[in-house]
């Protein structure tokens, strides 16, 4: 059981990547919140990789997710800006892998929150984390983010899928 992660990595030293070490304590679920029929995970990867470039604004995150692809934009061991809580010391943005689900229309959310739960399960197994390391976006800033799990009721489904996924994969 494998899926292929596109490597597909942002602009070093922008103000999106700047390169910092990150000590991989977290593994820190979003949801896009983007509905657009072609909001999959490969336009994410191509609206981050601009945000990076323009170098106008703090905002990143690791993994882009949807129903088809798998898209990592940052190395695990750098930070990104995706959880809300500034320079935190062990915080999700200084200390979190970022994942975001893509939620847009026409797409099989329940395949995509699928992929995820794989991606969250080889992260956990790759860095020797418990599955008390995944959180929400909503852990580290009081936003209603992952909005469509949360509101759900998904997430113990989510966190048992995580599991189930980090004892079936073999490295």
């Amino acid at each position: 059981m494998t899926y292929k992660i596109i490597q597909d990595f942002i602009k070093l030293g922008s103000k999106c990547r700047p390169g910092k070490k990150n000590p991989k304590k977290w593994i820190v679920i979003h949801e896009t919140g983007n509905s657009s029929p072609k909001a999959g995970a490969k336009n994410h990867s191509n609206y981050i990789k601009n945000l990076a470039i323009q170098n106008k604004t703090y905002l990143s995150w690791h993994y882009s997710v949807d129903d088809k692809e798998i898209y990592q934009h940052i190395p695990d061991d750098e930070i990104s800006w995706n959880a809300g809580d500034g320079q935190k010391i062990g915080g999700g943005n200084m200390a979190g892998i970022s994942i975001e689900i893509c939620v847009n229309s026409g797409s099989d959310f329940k395949e995509a929150l699928n992929n995820a739960a794989y991606l969250t399960g080889y992260l956990l197994l790759k860095h020797n984390l418990d599955i008390s390391a995944v959180k929400q976006h909503f852990d580290f800033s009081g936003k209603n983010c992952p909005q469509k799990i949360r509101e759900s009721n998904l997430w113990n489904e989510f966190l048992k899928k995580c599991e189930y996924y980090k004892k079936a994969i073999k490295l």
